[in-house]
């Protein structure tokens, strides 16, 4: 039997890679900070070595994950920001939010990333992620900031962001703690934040 290729050991790392950052993803939605190597494993049915290999401990698993997460995020709502989302809303920040919550309904990640910023990073010890949020800010948060200044003519864009922000991120903590992942209404509950947006901003 031949040895494997450089581009099938890669091909095999992306995969393992991939495995445990969604075992990750699901550990941590039940166990919050408090997950463990060991628990990541065995969601992955994987050997603890094997993880292990990957990862020397979790808070380096933690950063991969948040920053895939960023990286899965932005590409979702690329559409929005480029108008090639074949929305019918006359908004791109409605278009952008509805493509950011299904994100965060198919990708725990990224519902854990967004959850993250919205706490400060609380659980996470001394200021490791402050690139990671200021890559935030400028990749996800200020262009949606930018889109409802010129579209919504908010007073105040940044609070209104926040509160779309957290509106999001409350809907799929309740419905994923509550184990109704999968019942989530998103274009229900976007539809919901911009009627109230639109209704106080005239």
């Amino acid at each position: 039997m031949s040895p494997r290729t450089k581009e099938q050991n890669d091909a095999i790392r992306e995969m393992r890679m991939s495995q445990i950052m969604q075992a990750a993803a699901e550990v941590y939605l039940e166990k919050g900070i408090q997950l463990e190597i060991r628990d990541v494993a065995v969601q992955a049915e994987l050997g603890y070595g094997t993880v292990y290999h990957y990862y020397k401990n979790k808070q380096m698993l933690l950063e991969d994950l948040l920053w895939d997460a960023l990286n899965q995020a932005e590409t979702a709502v690329i559409p929005a920001l480029t108008g090639d989302d074949g929305s019918s809303s006359m908004f791109k920040a409605e278009s952008f939010s509805r493509l950011l919550l299904h994100k965060c309904i198919q990708e725990p990640s990224v519902f854990i990333l967004l959850k993250t910023v919205a706490d400060n990073f609380h659980h996470f010890p001394g200021n490791r992620f402050s690139k990671l949020y200021g890559e935030f800010q400028e990749r996800i948060y200020l262009p949606l900031v930018e889109m409802i200044r010129q579209e919504i003519g908010s007073k105040s864009p940044e609070k209104t962001a926040n509160l779309i922000f957290g509106s999001l991120v409350g809907c799929t903590t309740l419905n994923i703690h509550h184990n109704m992942r999968n019942e989530i209404d998103a274009d229900g509950i976007v539809d919901m934040i911009f009627s109230g947006i639109q209704a106080r901003e005239r």
